[in-house]
């Protein structure tokens, strides 16, 4: 199958998946199936509930293995149900208050799957184990799944104490800045991490070669981009390839996303090989788009200055955890530093393009109130105390405007 031969279009998957209610569910109900398989066979083993299980726990007939069972699986199921509105509210109230477009942070949250998953897991196992028992001529009680049904139900209850905890945590601003901040913070360093190693050849265009323009098929925001498929191909084939369109761009049908320096005209499976390191979606991401969560906290700060909200603690906390990437930007391993790759050639993230969509697209919203300014200012201060060379002359030319003040600030 085509699709599964392109990695972009596997890690897509892979985080859709991630982000989704369904897949930790599917799995621990899954589990639970086969554990209650599992269980049930264990107890048609003859002379096992009498050798190993206490008596107090044989003693309970049909009639009363069913009614436990049943009283389990309707308990458990109900609070499943209050779980899942409890986490529609809390995303609903996400998404009212801090912006639609940190919806996929709640969604990857493991907790709550896992949460979710284990409640319908007892279930699962219960009604399992309530179809097992058998009365009349052939009775038949699963007493080993009666007491891993009770275990299950008793693991519940501590579910439901430490989800009634989690929720309130997943919601509180300072949280949310605070994990949006550790994961700029994370990319970045990575950013610098993959680039130490990335060894730039010196190679120019064939002076008979000529330019290829490659679209993609499907339209919607680039998600991945598989270099190491693009890099291969352009090695095989002796190409150079220039991309037009990196993680985080709108694409058309009509959008060059790359170009081909190529001798040789390009055959329909090479195209369909470079069309296939792209992954698109329906909304941007932070995998490989580092500026999108800078975009996310400048959305949370914008929110919070807003006349509805007026909280400037809020913003001036996103802006705590923008400052700390920047500075990994400029002091982590040396920095990010510039890259110019020649095989592949597509843009990089810099300092000054993390800048520009933190700090700087900040700008309009911190100008409206006068401590967050103070706060904007000073942290840039601080940079600019750091920051040598070109990010230097980046970070200064924000400085007039946040000392200007929103009445002399010429718009």
């Amino acid at each position: 199958m085509a699709i599964l031969k392109s990695r972009a279009i596997g890690r897509q998957i892979l985080r859709e998946m991630r982000t989704s209610y369904w897949f930790w569910p599917s799995i621990l109900v899954l589990g639970a199936l086969g554990l209650a398989a599992l269980v049930e066979w264990i107890d048609a083993q003859p002379g096992f509930a009498a050798g190993l299980l206490p008596a107090w726990l044989t003693a309970i007939d049909p009639d009363g293995a069913r009614d436990t069972l049943s009283t389990l699986a309707t308990a458990v199921i109900g609070v499943a149900g209050v779980m899942f509105s409890m986490t529609l509210v809390a995303v609903s109230f996400a998404a009212d208050t801090f912006g639609p477009r940190l919806i996929g942070n709640f969604m990857r949250d493991r907790g709550t799957q896992i949460s979710f998953g284990l409640l319908l897991g007892t279930f699962v196992f219960n009604i399992a184990m309530l179809r097992a028992v058998r009365g009349g001529d052939a009775v038949f009680v699963p007493y080993a799944g009666l007491t891993v049904a009770l275990f299950l139900t008793l693991v519940s209850v501590f579910t439901i104490i430490y989800y009634i905890h989690h929720v309130p945590e997943t919601i509180n601003v300072s949280n949310i800045s605070s994990d949006l901040g550790h994961q700029f913070s994370a990319n970045i360093k990575s950013l610098i991490a993959e680039r130490s190693k990335v060894e730039v050849e010196d190679i120019k265009p064939a002076p008979q070669a000529r330019q290829v323009n490659v679209t993609l098929p499907a339209r919607g925001y680039i998600q991945q981009l598989d270099q190491d498929t693009l890099y291969t191909c352009a090695c095989e084939n002796d190409w150079i390839i220039q991309v037009r369109r990196s993680a985080g761009d709108f694409v058309t049908p009509h959008t060059d996303v790359l170009s081909v320096f190529t001798v040789s005209p390009l055959d329909d499976k090479q195209i369909a090989t470079l069309q296939s390191a792209f992954a698109t979606g329906n909304d941007r991401t932070e995998v490989q788009s580092t500026a999108f969560i800078a975009d996310q906290m400048v959305e949370m700060i914008a929110r919070a200055l807003s006349p509805g909200f007026n909280d400037p603690f809020t913003a001036m906390n996103c802006l705590n955890w923008l400052h700390a990437g920047l500075q990994d930007a400029l002091l982590h391993d040396g920095g990010l530093q510039p890259l110019t790759t020649q095989r592949v050639r597509y843009p990089h993230v810099d300092f000054a393009s993390l800048f520009a969509a933190s700090f700087t697209a900040a700008l309009p919203y911190t100008m409206t109130d006068r401590m967050c300014r103070a706060h904007h200012l000073a942290l840039t201060q601080e940079l600019l105390a750091r920051a040598t060379g070109k990010n230097r002359e980046v970070i200064a030319q924000l400085i007039p405007a946040l000392r200007a003040g929103p009445k002399d600030r010429i718009l």
